[in-house]
């Protein structure tokens, strides 16, 4: 794969509105036919937190051409006198090729799912519709006693009145493929850090309408499971999940064995909580590559406003089926099928499941892969979006362009090579083509709608389309290192004694100094500059607050936050680290009213004499001197 350089000049273009927003891209409906059962969960949370309501629903969902009806429903509301909630019995859903889409939430009046589609397994949440939850669907399929057996790990969420209160919980079903499970020992945590557990012996199952119900022995001082509860297994036999049809809790689990890595990308969904900031919930894709994770989650906090969150992590490159995250915050258990759970351990609660991606056929000549169009600082996956004046990345397609053009002069222009690339119909400034990566400017004007369509024209032949969502912003930095997103941060430093320096590891920031940062994603500047165009010299401020963390520590008031002055396609912000700062490697965090980054970082060291750059190493010209910075992978 080409590098595109990334010292960046683009082209003014000037942009119409349109008259029509464009509509979300529906030629995934097909990925969803026929029957599935499903169990959803809704928490209610108030300002402190605390769910203050609980819905759960579960049964069939018949999917057809872009509709979907419920049958065989069974659920409860803890908000409601009769416990029965109310239901949307029929509704609608839109999914994209790539299987990222939407559908009615049957619990929720008027709110929508944003939804996964992976291997025929629907996951997701009601996040941007302002509630927690998880929704989790299965193709139905015919199975009998026999077709449940071996071993699976699962993970179960059981939530409680408070953060304190709730609880999660780990364990394993050995089904003999006749109706037992023998003894089923689970452990698990509660939100205040202390553990729970619970050993039942006789534990029974059976088949009921194509499910697997589950009996458990009664009793009224059993922490997690007491009578029946109800499984439900993707046809494979890799995936199950499900819950008791009297509370309000969701698991997960996953066939073991025959895992031993993670790579590519994968969806994912799932539900948390914690004291610190009570309930949330999830849906996102992440890259698995190398022992790196690089990943975006559309998060939902209690009682605040949805947030994309794009997030850098690591993973061994080897391990035997489950590892935990660096933190130690988290379990995974990777199993049949590439198949990820999580649960959440030592107090910080929480489960999710996610899916490795099978992308679709390639259809036609010039053809994107949908989930190849990433943040080019940052490397966040397409469920990221884009947003007004983003430097974005399509690294994954078929005769994307037929040589490999760098534009060299300024202003860029909107066609290279023969190539264009068309948001909403209107040509993008460009940097770079070549037959499997194009890396553009998205134009201000895109903000106009909440959908974003975009196209490439190859000489003329035009490529499927690609739905985005647009936001406010989204923050990605650039960074030395060769993988976008991954390393220390592009900034240079302006120490007290004079000059400055690019930080490096070997030429580390300090504790009270002024630097520069260098980044993409934040958003619509004012005044209004033309979209591509370099930052004015005198530069620009942005029309949306953007605020910067170190390690957690707000750096408190930036001394400017805008167009890079001479720049095109990058943004500066310029902070000063706080004095409190410790020596070593310092996350880095950007905030936009709808986003939120830390995935660079900054080596920083206590200031001594022999830190200080040479007047040799200052070049004159402070504003246009930056590192080499990255594009994608």
């Amino acid at each position: 794969m080409k590098t595109a350089r990334t010292l960046l000049i683009l082209a003014a273009v000037a942009v119409p509105t349109f008259a029509a927003a464009p509509t979300w891209d529906t030629s995934g409906n097909g990925l969803l036919s026929g029957t599935y059962y499903f169990r959803e969960v809704v928490y209610v949370a108030d300002s402190s937190g605390n769910t203050s309501r609980a819905l759960t629903l579960y049964g069939n969902a018949t999917f057809t051409s872009g509709a979907f009806t419920l049958t065989g429903l069974g659920g409860l509301d803890s908000g409601s006198q009769s416990g029965a909630p109310a239901v949307n019995s029929t509704g609608t859903y839109s999914l994209s090729a790539s299987g990222y889409g939407f559908m009615t939430d049957p619990l929720i009046t008027g709110s929508t799912i944003s939804i996964l589609v992976s291997n025929n397994v629907i996951m997701g949440s009601d996040t941007e519709s302002g509630y927690n939850g998880m929704f989790v669907a299965a193709p139905s399929t015919s199975i009998s006693t026999s077709s449940f057996q071996g071993s699976y790990t699962l993970a179960g969420y059981f939530p409680g009145t408070t953060a304190a209160g709730s609880v999660d919980a780990t364990y394993q079903l050995n089904p003999d493929g006749a109706g037992k499970l023998n003894t089923v020992s689970i452990s698990g945590y509660l939100g205040s850090g202390s553990t729970l557990s619970q050993s039942s012996s006789g534990v029974t199952y059976k088949v009921s309408n194509n499910a697997i119900a589950i009996t458990y022995p009664t009793s009224t001082s059993a922490n997690f499971y007491s009578g029946q509860v109800f499984l439900y297994i993707s046809p494979d036999g890799n995936f199950v999940f499900g819950g008791s049809p009297t509370d309000f809790d969701m698991f997960v689990g996953v066939k073991t064995g025959g895992a031993t890595s993670l790579s590519g990308l994968y969806y994912e969904a799932g539900v948390e909580n914690n004291t610190s900031s009570g309930v949330d919930s999830y849906y996102g894709t992440f890259n698995a590559f190398n022992g790196a994770v690089i990943g975006y989650q559309r998060l939902l906090y209690s009682a605040f406003a949805p947030q994309g969150f794009s997030f850098y992590t690591s993973y061994p490159q080897s391990f035997s089926g489950t590892y935990n995250d660096p933190p130690n915050t988290t379990t995974y258990t990777v199993g049949q099928g590439g198949i990820r759970i999580a649960y959440g351990i030592k107090g910080y609660l929480g489960i999710g499941v996610a899916f490795p991606y099978t992308p679709p056929a390639p259809t036609g000549a010039v053809y994107i892969e949908p989930t190849g169009i990433v943040n080019t600082a940052s490397s966040a996956p397409y469920t990221a979006g884009i947003s007004p004046g983003d430097f974005i990345t399509i690294y994954s397609g078929t005769n994307l362009a037929n040589s490999t053009v760098i534009a060299s002069t300024t202003p860029f222009p909107t066609q290279l090579g023969g190539v264009k690339v068309l948001i909403d119909g209107i040509p993008a400034p460009l940097y770079y083509v070549s037959t499997t990566q194009i890396s553009f400017i998205v134009p201000y004007d895109v903000s106009t709608f909440p959908v974003a369509t975009i196209q490439v024209s190859n000489n003329g032949v035009l490529s499927n389309t690609v739905t985005m969502n647009v936001n406010k912003t989204t923050p990605g930095v650039f960074t030395a290192n060769p993988v976008g997103g991954i390393g220390i941060a592009a900034m240079l430093d302006f120490p007290a004694s004079g000059g400055y320096y690019i930080v490096s590891g070997s030429k580390p920031a300090h504790p009270g100094d002024t630097v520069a940062l260098y980044l993409t994603g934040l958003g619509a500047p004012f005044p209004s500059n033309p979209s591509g165009d370099v930052g004015p010299l005198s530069g620009d401020i942005l029309v949306q607050t953007i605020s910067v963390d170190v390690s957690g520590t707000d750096v408190g008031t930036l001394a400017y936050a805008g167009l890079a002055p001479g720049l095109a396609g990058l943004y500066q912000i310029n902070f000063k680290i706080p004095s409190t700062a410790v020596a070593g490697n310092n996350s880095i965090g950007i905030s936009g009213p709808d986003s939120y980054t830390t995935e660079s970082y900054i080596p920083i060291v206590a200031l001594t004499a022999s830190d200080r750059p040479s007047a040799l190493a200052t070049p004159a010209n402070t504003r246009r001197m930056l590192p080499r910075l990255s594009s994608p992978r």
